[in-house]
């Protein structure tokens, strides 16, 4: 939807020419490969592994954070559930449930659910399931 390629890895010059870059510098030790490399250049070991967290700037009190933790040993998508859940500052108990319902679709067909929803975009897919507005706004 953004007028820039690239998504989240983009970027772009401001009204003083400075670049501006938005491209992540992380990756998930999930994607065997890319631990493939790093044993294979034998620089595993300067690997800083941070904890497994999400962090959002709460938009209604600026300057304010909060986060969605992951607990370690909890399988995905199971660990992004808790961390919802747990976190009390983002989401209501009322949006907790109302978002749930959409996600178990993907938790019970798995990646052949994802597929289907190709089509449409996040917000699409949240209307269309009936997900909180405030989760988008926010």
């Amino acid at each position: 939807a953004r007028d820039t390629l690239g998504g989240k890895v983009s970027a772009w010059q401001d009204e003083d020419g400075d670049w501006i870059e938005t491209g992540l510098h992380i990756f998930f030790g999930a994607y065997p490969n890319m631990m493939n490399i790093f044993s294979e250049l034998d620089i595993e070991d300067r690997l800083q592994w941070k904890r497994h967290q999400m962090i959002f700037a709460m938009q209604e009190f600026p300057g304010e954070f909060t986060t969605f933790d992951f607990f370690e040993g909890v399988p995905a998508p199971l660990n992004f559930a808790l961390a919802i859940l747990m976190n009390q500052k983002m989401l209501t108990m009322p949006e907790k449930f109302q978002t749930a319902p959409p996600l178990l679709p993907m938790l019970i067909e798995g990646q052949k659910f994802i597929n289907k929803q190709d089509d449409m975009s996040v917000l699409e897919f949240m209307k269309t399931y009936g997900m909180p507005d405030r989760i988008n706004d926010e």
